[in-house]
């Protein structure tokens, strides 16, 4: 296994487990106040670390390209920044 490769893999990991952690403290104070705001904030944070895993998963078992797990990545974390904007400026 290249070096490249090894880093990617744990970069990725780093990732899901904040974004794992970011998505269970605003699903936790969406559950305490039961703001939309937190619950955007937390389906954006959610959006961005499914892509990850998705990102992640299409590359190692799929045999999808970087190229293309790439675009699939970048496109889930636009829809997650939207919804986390949205959290901030849009409701409430």
């Amino acid at each position: 296994m290249n070096f490249e490769l090894l880093l990617l893999r744990i970069l990725k990991s780093g990732i899901v487990l904040f974004g794992l952690i970011l998505t269970y403290l605003s699903l936790k104070s969406y559950n305490k106040t039961k703001s939309k705001n937190m619950f955007f904030l937390a389906l954006g944070f959610s959006i961005i670390t499914v892509g990850s895993v998705v990102a992640g998963l299409s590359f190692e078992f799929l045999g999808f390209t970087l190229q293309q797990v790439n675009i699939v990545e970048s496109l889930m974390i636009l829809i997650g920044f939207i919804m986390l904007i949205y959290s901030i400026y849009g409701t409430d």
